[in-house]
């Protein structure tokens, strides 16, 4: 077995606070960014259609918590409502009102007149003359811009001078109408609109003419009705209502709409590190409804008529409570907060339960202590699930730019009562912090320092537990709540029937899975700085990182009964080695055990469906009932490894490759492991993939880049050899019966498919790794196929514990092998 190197040289030292910023779905790395947005938009579709549910209650989420605040807003709410009401004088039996006094000023009476007279048209009964605009999707944009600039003119107007409380804003849209993009997007889209919160003090203006990412509290989708008939399209009869019956949209245009509102949000939570759900709006004609998203589902109102005086107030009202409201009903975490010190310039403080002598404490009370940081190294993208983000910190802001620990934020499944089984992350860290001691020889595993569930402290004093219980109220979680104490399918789904509150007359709410499973947002602080897997500088880099990261797996395994179950790029994190000359210049840490188990221990039926499409195990996608095992998660590191070799190390390569993979004919095979429709379909081409040796290297390890010197193109042939050995370790072990070789099912009958099935021959020579050194591969013979295997599927029979322990100490020895060869070559290159 060779050995390729990488011609790569090693560049300059990273600093202590890194540039590199990474999504939470590395799967995404595909290869251009026009492929990127249409599989983006394709996702939240879909994700639309499996995650929004309708709520009645969900306009309740934006109501004040604190009794006053709610007060002084719903009176606010009043007026602005009658203020509206009256410049539409045939909306309440042709009875013009008044408008309120506190707003009838002369020049003020001019300017919301000036507004009114723009947006009349979607607010009134449809008629020949409004019917066209209402038609076409421009229009919208610009009739919601002037309804929340009217409501956002009341608001100040009626709240002005120094008793305005600090965390009233403006929710300012964007100026020109409709299609912009952010400042700060990563992706080629334009949105339809935007509300941006901007400080009380600001100008209204005509809203704001550009906006990032970063600052904004919702998006806003706008479609045209479905099912107007085209005849219709140039004018309306007298009397045609888009709310009857006949003009309600149907899902086509509306689903397209929600499915834009997920992918757009995505970046929200990209660049604002304490967005901890988000709120969003979609148009079809005058149609409009609200959805708030958490962790678990995307939770929508009824449609608001805002040719009635009920939908229109209803609009107003969310309006005005995401003005006057604070940070939490926005959907922030108020315990990490946007700081922008004149001595200390801009940063982030993050509070955090401490440890003390009795243990770590929950953050329920007054033992908190604050964390300070320029911003996150690993931010969430997605709209759904843990939304982890990891912050290089310090508890000392005057040394905020020379971090020294690694606080991480997520939302994380829990259970409560005493019959709750489930470890969370911070059982984990304790546990293997007192098993670690004083330290391990070659082990880098996280060191707990500081954690808890985050909270929030209430005008009284006290501290209320950050949970998702916390945020959804009125008749919410009896509707959605997943049964407690039981696992979960996916991330937060479970399939049990309950009632959803669905108001599409075709769907049947008993027989919809409930969404919202118990979380609380943690809060972990952690030794040492990391960085994301994408900051490996060489293809040897990244073998020693993964290499110490699955040797820290097996030691976690082994000394402290914990399976990690969601090996990831995500989850594994590069250490610089820049106090000494000892060792090689970088190793690997595994984190994230919010998913760890004790396999140990008794469980369920059905094992949770844990991790990232593309690096989940085949059983884990079909989600079989065996219980996960360590052989699960190597399955998972070879994943992994494909990928990221196929598109790249780093963000410097990605783009290089991104660049040659635009001018493929057909897309890599390698793709469908992200880009099918369900988990079983992936598993499916995983299958075919892994089946034999063949397919392997024709489907997945051929396609990593291979250079001469003289290239741009990166020289990953280092990585192929070590993907091969991998995959014969795991997949065609001569160690085993062949029973528990290849990846594909066998038939009913016992006998093995005809296609392409090999045996191992003899090794060529012996020494280290002489199962796998110059492997000769040989079509199988009649006489080695089994009659009666104990399963016809080799994945389960891999599982079965002698192949199991046969085939985990191959592949450590494999990973061993190539990962010593890794460090001298980083050692020679770094003599140089």
């Amino acid at each position: 077995m060779t050995r390729s190197q990488s011609k790569q040289t090693i560049s300059s030292t990273t600093p202590n606070v890194p540039k590199f910023k990474r999504t939470a779905d590395t799967s995404q790395a595909n290869s251009s960014k026009t492929e990127l947005d249409t599989a983006a938009k394709r996702d939240a579709e879909l994700l639309a259609e499996e995650r929004i549910r309708y709520d009645p209650d969900v306009l309740m989420m934006a109501y004040p918590w604190d009794e006053a605040a709610k007060d002084v807003s719903v009176k606010s709410a009043d007026l602005v409502t009658k203020a509206l009401e009256s410049f539409l004088p045939s909306s309440a039996a042709d009875e013009v009102l008044a408008l309120p006094s506190e707003l009838d000023e002369p020049a003020f009476r001019e300017r919301l007149t000036s507004l009114a007279n723009e947006f009349k048209p979607w607010l009134l009964p449809l008629g020949d003359d409004a019917a066209d605009k209402l038609y076409k999707e421009k229009p919208i944009y610009s009739y919601f811009r002037d309804v929340v600039l009217f409501v956002m003119e009341c608001l100040k107007k009626l709240h002005t001078g120094n008793d305005v409380p600090e965390h009233y804003r403006l929710l300012l849209p964007n100026s020109t109408g409709s299609d912009s993009k952010g400042k700060d997007s990563t992706q080629g889209f334009k949105v339809d609109q935007v509300l941006v919160l901007r400080p009380w003090s600001d100008d209204i203006g005509q809203g704001v003419k550009e906006w990032r990412y970063a600052n904004i509290l919702a998006v806003a989708e706008a479609k045209v009705p479905d099912n107007v008939p085209a005849v219709k399209k140039k004018g309306a009869p007298p009397g045609f209502n888009l709310s009857s019956s006949v003009g309600v949209p149907l899902p086509t245009n509306l689903r397209a709409a929600q499915g834009q509102m997920l992918c757009y949000s995505r970046q929200m939570y990209e660049r604002q590190p304490n967005r901890i759900f988000f709120w969003g709006l979609t148009f079809c004609g005058s149609l409009a409804r609200v959805y708030c998203s958490g962790p678990d589902c995307v939770l929508s109102s009824a449609d608001l008529d805002l040719r009635t005086p009920n939908g229109r107030r209803l609009f107003v009202e969310w309006l005005v409570f995401m003005s006057m409201g604070e940070d939490e009903q926005r959907g922030f975490n108020p315990a990490v907060q946007f700081v922008n010190s004149k001595v200390h310039g801009k940063y982030w403080k993050i509070d955090v339960p401490v440890l003390t002598d009795e243990g770590y404490d929950s953050g329920c009370d007054d033992a908190v202590t604050s964390y300070y940081s320029r911003g996150p190294t690993v931010v969430a993208g997605s709209s759904f699930g843990r939304n982890t983000r990891g912050f290089p910190a310090t508890r000392d802001v005057d040394r905020i730019d020379k971090p020294n620990v690694f606080v991480k934020t997520a939302w994380q499944h829990a259970e409560r009562g005493p019959n709750s089984t489930r470890l969370s992350e911070l059982d984990c860290l304790k546990l293997i912090k007192k098993e670690f001691g004083n330290g391990k020889d070659g082990i880098h595993v996280p060191i707990l320092v500081a954690g808890g569930v985050m909270a929030k402290r209430r005008s009284d004093g006290s501290l209320v537990p950050l949970t998702t219980d916390a945020f959804y109220v009125g008749d919410i979680l009896k509707r959605h709540r997943i049964v407690e104490n039981s696992e979960t399918i996916g991330d937060g789904v479970a399939p049990q029937p309950g009632l959803s509150g669905a108001n599409d007359e075709e769907r049947n709410p008993l027989l919809e899975p409930r969404l919202i499973a118990f979380r609380q947002q943690y809060v972990l602080v952690t030794e040492k700085i990391c960085e994301p897997l994408n900051t490996v500088k060489t293809a040897d880099e990244l073998i020693v990182v993964l290499s110490d990261a699955m040797r820290a797996h097996s030691w976690v395994l082994e000394n402290c009964s914990l399976l990690h179950r969601d090996i990831s790029p995500n989850n594994i994190m590069v250490v610089r080695n820049e106090a000494t000359t000892d060792g090689p210049p970088v190793y690997g840490m595994l984190i994230d055990f919010d998913c760890a188990i004790d396999p140990t221990m008794e469980r369920v039926a059905r094992p949770e469906r844990t991790g990232t499409k593309p690096f989940m195990s085949v059983s884990n996608l079909e989600g079989h009932p065996e219980q996960r095992t360590e052989l699960d998660d190597w399955e998972s590191l070879l994943y992994v490894l494909c990928w990221i070799a196929t598109f790249g190390i780093n963000d410097n390569d990605r783009s290089i490759l991104a660049e040659i993979h635009k001018g493929n004919e057909v897309p890599l095979e390698i793709s469908e492991w992200h880009t099918s429709n369900s988990m079983v379909a992936i598993a499916v081409k995983k299958r075919k993939h892994l089946h034999d040796v063949q397919s392997f290297t024709d489907d997945i390890s051929d396609r990593f880049p291979i250079s001469s010197e003289d290239s741009k193109i990166p020289d990953y042939r280092a990585l192929n050899d070590l993907a091969v050995d991998l995959y014969r370790a795991m997949f065609q072990n001569p160690g085993v019966d062949e029973k528990c070789r290849g990846a594909r099912k066998r038939k009913d009958d016992g006998v093995l498919s005809k296609r392409s099935m090999y045996r191992f021959g003899s090794s060529k020579d012996g020494g280290p790794l002489s199962s796998f050194k110059n492997m000769t591969m040989e079509p199988s013979g009649t006489e080695d196929i089994l009659t009666k295997p104990t399963s016809n599927d080799p994945f389960v029979n891999r599982a079965e514990h002698s192949a199991k322990t046969k085939i985990i100490e191959s592949l450590k020895e494999v990973l061993t092998y190539h990962a010593d060869f890794a460090k001298e070559t980083l050692a020679t290159v770094s003599s140089k």
